[in-house]
């Protein structure tokens, strides 16, 4: 990529860099704003986490009824990427992107994703137990 866009741009330096500066806000909102972004991360790794430990519960048959479902899902799948063409795979996945938001299929739609949410709610994340690692320094 990066010999490419030397090659396109003849080897000419880029331009500066505009960054916008933040609002001015006092030193307290600027703390404030800061907590609220810590915390939304703190959210969003959290709910990865939990995605993670789900994920981890199904290869590992935790579960072993989702983990059934899970692997017929996929043998389905596998066998029709391996029977069907790409182009006629292809034009599947844009027709029912197309369409999942028209009037007549609207309403299996919603079932259809309100059926997986649960399923997924359903699954069981593996419990986690916190260690503290053993001090090795004699006080």
């Amino acid at each position: 990529f990066m010999i490419w866009f030397r090659q396109g741009t003849g080897g000419i330096a880029a331009g500066e860099v505009k960054v916008i500066s933040p609002p001015n806000k006092n030193t307290v909102e600027q703390l404030l704003a800061l907590q609220e972004s810590l915390s939304q991360v703190e959210e969003l790794i959290q709910s990865g986490n939990i995605v993670l430990l789900k994920v981890r519960a199904l290869l590992f048959s935790t579960f072993p009824q989702a983990t059934d479902q899970v692997v017929i899902v996929l043998v389905i799948l596998a066998f029709a990427l391996a029977v069907l063409p790409s182009k006629v795979t292809l034009l599947l996945m844009l027709w029912e992107m197309f369409t999942r938001q028209m009037p007549l299929r609207l309403e299996s739609t919603e079932r259809s994703i309100r059926r997986l949410r649960e399923w997924w709610y359903s699954v069981p994340v593996v419990p986690v137990r916190l260690v503290k690692p053993e001090d090795t320094k004699r006080k």
